[in-house]
């Protein structure tokens, strides 16, 4: 599908300093994990390609932005992106701010995907978070969505971009299908070979939260390895399922990280993909004959339809439950895939948090008001990994087994636990 990259009338604003607002830590982000709460939904990445720069790729769905009759009788739809760069959370001040504000006519367009770039300076920001928020001027609407920043060292992912085979258009996420054929790039002209290491690991699901988990060393040796001659421009294709950690310099640990998950994800729709996250709510004995069932379509459906009551309540059950499994796809995904991940499974099983704030190394959800006597809360810890910004551990504890089996018990009795 060709993504529509027209753009008029552009202006490009960006001031340098700092800038007073308030910590980041303070705000309640739980609207970045309600689906339904936003109108717009755009995806960003970043790129550092150069010293003192980081470049913004956006990607916004036009049918989300309002056209309206501008003064040239055109229809136009008119956003502006504005990002606020902090050297962490708890800060006030931030290093850099700006804005782009862009029009887009409605024309003949095979695709209602949007795609751009901007820059912003980031010469003092070794770590951080940029905050970054799309306004619809026409519809007064606006979607904050916020990224880290990683600029540790030369080899982190962020100095390289993986783009399409036969254009520049980046991918937005670091997992691709099969059949996909992707380019990537590094900041350094002076790299002129990659080396990839290819991992084919099985990773366990999420434990329940009052559980003990023994948790085992990641064995960094590779399954295979192989080398891209950056000088013939080939494409890369991955077919096999697994981690694909590509390093300018392979004698560290950091680099760029591929993810091949099986077909169609995010989306769960395989027969196996619609079994797997059952085993949150369901019995030892139960998920294995599901497992082992001769036809397994239908012992699903006899097991939602057994849960509801009925074939119309189930489903409602079903689409709320893989819903929530898409989601956490979409929101959690490291190096396994999101339904698998600690966050993974508090958000199937509990659903969205109502309060989330997130520390410079931990994200901290609460179902209820904080403070308030019946509330639940799960602190997460962010941990250093080679493969992923984007991975984190739950504090677990005995105290949240009744919690658990109460929420398990609602989803068994018919009815979904919370939202």
């Amino acid at each position: 599908m060709r993504l529509r990259l027209t753009v008029i009338a552009v202006l490009l604003l960006s001031l340098s300093g700092c800038f007073v607002s308030d910590k980041l830590s303070n705000q309640n982000l739980s609207y970045l994990y309600k689906s339904g709460v936003n109108f717009l939904h755009p995806e960003y990445t970043l790129y550092h390609f150069s010293t003192d720069s980081t470049r913004v790729y956006y990607k916004i769905n036009t049918d989300e932005l309002l056209y309206t009759r501008q003064e040239d009788q055109k229809f136009g739809a008119v956003f502006k992106i504005s990002y606020r760069l902090f050297g962490n959370v708890e800060s006030q001040i931030a290093t850099d701010t700006g804005s782009v504000q862009l029009t887009d006519s409605r024309m003949d367009e095979t695709t209602n995907l949007l795609i751009g770039h901007f820059d912003c300076k980031s010469a003092n920001c070794v770590s951080g978070t940029l905050e970054l928020r799309l306004t619809d001027l026409n519809r007064k609407q606006f979607a904050l969505n916020f990224l880290s920043i990683d600029k540790s060292t030369p080899q982190t992912a962020q100095f390289f971009l993986m783009t399409h085979k036969n254009s520049e258009e980046p991918y937005f996420d670091n997992y691709i299908a099969a059949s996909d054929s992707v380019r990537i790039r590094h900041r350094d002209a002076g790299v002129h070979k990659f080396y990839v290491k290819y991992f084919k690991r099985s990773f366990p699901i999420a434990v329940p939260p009052f559980a003990i988990e023994n948790l085992k060393a990641f064995d960094y040796v590779a399954d295979s390895s192989f080398i891209i001659d950056l000088a013939k421009n080939t494409a890369l294709c991955l077919p096999g399922e697994g981690l694909y950690h590509v390093q300018s310099d392979s004698s560290g640990r950091e680099g760029f990280t591929i993810f091949r998950f099986k077909s169609d994800f995010p989306e769960v729709s395989k027969i196996d993909q619609l079994l797997e996250p059952l085993r949150y709510i369901t019995s030892h004995k139960e998920y294995d004959d599901l497992v082992g069932a001769s036809n397994q379509k239908l012992a699903l459906d006899k097991f939602w339809v057994n849960l509801a009551g009925n074939q119309e309540r189930a489903r409602e059950l079903i689409r709320r439950f893989y819903t929530r499994v898409m989601n956490a796809n979409i929101l959690f995904t490291s190096y396994l895939e999101g339904w698998k991940t600690d966050r993974g499974i508090i958000y199937i099983v509990f659903g969205a948090p109502n309060v989330v704030y997130r520390g410079e190394n931990s994200e901290n959800w609460t179902y209820g008001e904080t403070g308030a006597m019946l509330s639940l809360s799960f602190s997460f810890i962010k941990v250093r990994n080679p493969f992923t910004l984007n991975d984190f551990m739950l504090n677990r504890a005995p105290l949240y087994e009744t919690s658990w089996y109460r929420a398990v018990d609602t989803w068994r009795q018919g009815r979904v636990y919370s939202d």
